[in-house]
């Protein structure tokens, strides 16, 4: 018995009395990592009528290069949807939308902004988008 008690504190996880044996890698904890954001994205509705509305999106570069090329991704909280869109093209499936750059906007250049606008239909509430991604990164709203 004491020899199987000695062999099985040996093969425990973390026993130090293996030879050449490292101690097991544990996982990192979960830990709230602040990356930097690079980006901030306003919305701005600017003006409304009976199932539609105008708004504005503003993309401000907070980094120190230049983003040549960009899409920009958000998600439309009420169903809304865009119909017609100036200063890039879009695509929508959904509620998702994504909008990418138009040939004369698509550079950002540090502390810089691009902008586009477009015409959306409504149904009911017209809610902003919370979050945006530039590029696939989190932006700042």
């Amino acid at each position: 018995l004491t020899a199987l008690a000695a062999l099985l504190a040996a093969l425990a996880p973390g026993s130090s009395d293996r030879a050449g044996a490292r101690p097991p890698s544990t996982p990192p904890a979960d830990r709230t990592t602040a990356a930097a954001t690079a980006c901030s994205v306003s919305y701005r509705v600017d003006g409304t009528w009976p199932r539609g509305f105008q708004a504005t999106v503003r993309i401000t570069n907070l980094g120190d290069g230049a983003i040549d090329g960009w899409t920009l991704g958000f998600a439309f909280p009420d169903g809304q949807s865009i119909t017609q869109l100036w200063n890039g093209s879009r695509s929508q499936d959904g509620t998702s939308v994504t909008v990418t750059a138009a040939e004369w906007n698509r550079s950002i250049p540090p502390h810089g902004t691009a902008e586009f606008g477009f015409l959306g239909s409504q149904d009911g509430a017209n809610g902003t988008p919370s979050r945006f991604t530039l590029n696939g990164a989190e932006c700042r709203n």
